[in-house]
């Protein structure tokens, strides 16, 4: 008997689960003696409160029950240790890849940037932050931050207002965003007061373009939310994956909103 299948399993469950959640069914399955199936699904499960995560240890303990019922459950335990050290390996691993919109030179490998920010959104699984300046027209994208807050990822959006910008933009990007990403997200802007000046009294913008999940994914470009920034203009970004780059963007942008330089609309 094969048993790839349950180690691919194993693998999927395990590689972005945080480590303690791997820890604590690891250790639920090590202390196992009994050979109640029924009891031992339950005292896994009871391990994880979340419920998508519970929903997903469900399924693969189902298929492990259905396909490998013969596998011991330190076995499992050891494999599911196994996987999320080399998993976390990988993540330290990082890797970078140019992103772009417009013509192709032929010359390297460029992906285009909403292709690049629609699987950075869709595969966030706990935190999503996304900065921009403009927001307009990008259907695609707001469809995806939707599918995102009904997986209960957490979404931060950190854009310009007309009274935030003092006019430097002149529509309505949260209205852009639509009604039910504005009513599962956190909206920042950056308040007029913390903004530098020059003696004229012209004030910063915010200017920076970053998708950012899960603290390990983030992509840093020169486009904004809109359609024309996914579709004509020619936009250069870098995709980023691993190692330590992402996770500091994370805590830079969080200590920004304790220090009052971000603040909820």
């Amino acid at each position: 008997m094969s048993y790839q299948p349950l180690a691919h399993e194993i693998h999927r469950l395990v590689q972005d689960m945080p480590d303690e959640f791997v820890t604590r069914v690891a250790e639920v399955l090590l202390q196992a003696e009994a050979a109640d199936w029924r009891w031992l699904r339950w005292q896994t499960l009871n391990a994880v409160a979340q419920p998508e995560l519970r929903e997903r240890l469900g399924r693969f303990l189902d298929f492990w029950q259905s396909q490998a019922a013969d596998v011991p459950p330190a076995s499992v335990a050891m494999g599911m240790l196994t996987a999320a050290q080399a998993e976390n390996h990988h993540r330290r691993q990082q890797q970078l890849e140019l992103v772009w919109t417009g013509p192709d030179s032929e010359i390297i490998p460029l992906r285009r940037t909403d292709q690049a920010l629609l699987q950075l959104i869709n595969e966030a699984q706990h935190t999503l932050h996304i900065v921009s300046f403009a927001v307009y027209k990008a259907q695609t994208i707001t469809t995806a931050l939707v599918s995102a807050a009904h997986r209960h990822v957490a979404i931060a959006i950190y854009l310009e207002t007309p009274n935030a910008s003092e006019g430097k933009i002149s529509f309505d990007t949260i209205g852009a965003l639509g009604q039910e990403i504005a009513h599962h997200a956190r909206l920042y802007v950056w308040p007029l007061s913390k903004r530098p000046a020059t003696t004229g009294g012209r004030r910063g913008a915010l200017h920076a373009k970053i998708a950012l999940a899960d603290g390990r994914t983030l992509l840093i470009s020169s486009a904004n939310l809109t359609e024309y920034a996914m579709t004509l203009n020619m936009e250069m970004g870098i995709l980023v994956r691993g190692g330590p780059l992402p996770g500091q963007v994370e805590k830079h942008l969080a200590r920004l909103i304790e220090q009052g330089d971000f603040k909820l609309v």
